[in-house]
């Protein structure tokens, strides 16, 4: 059985984050962060819709690190629809949704 799962490419996280940042939203990915776990794929492994400067938001957990580090990412709702889904294994999605809670960007 595949699952459809949210990846972003490398060049696509640089974008959302840059986003993120100039609309000074809660959550980002930090430049240090991404220095440090420099992928070629971030595999979203959780969101929820919320709701940032009077419209609807999406806030995003990002694998960094698999199967050990994850971080926050607010993105608008418009950016997480373009955002496409890969189709992985079963064991994959498992692997993905099971790394442990997010940090906070501080």
């Amino acid at each position: 059985m595949n699952v459809p799962m949210k990846v972003i490419d490398r060049d696509l996280i640089l974008r959302l984050n840059d986003s993120s940042g100039k609309a000074k939203r809660k959550q980002y990915l930090s430049p240090e962060q991404l220095a440090t776990y420099p992928r070629q794929q971030y595999i979203v492994n959780f969101r929820f819709d919320h709701e940032w400067d009077g419209g609807k938001d999406v806030r995003l957990s990002v694998i960094l690190k698999p199967g050990a580090l994850t971080a926050w990412l607010d993105v608008s709702q418009q950016e997480f629809d373009a955002i496409p889904d890969v189709s992985m294994s079963e064991l994959d999605w498992e692997a993905a949704v099971c790394v442990g809670t997010p940090q906070w960007v501080k």
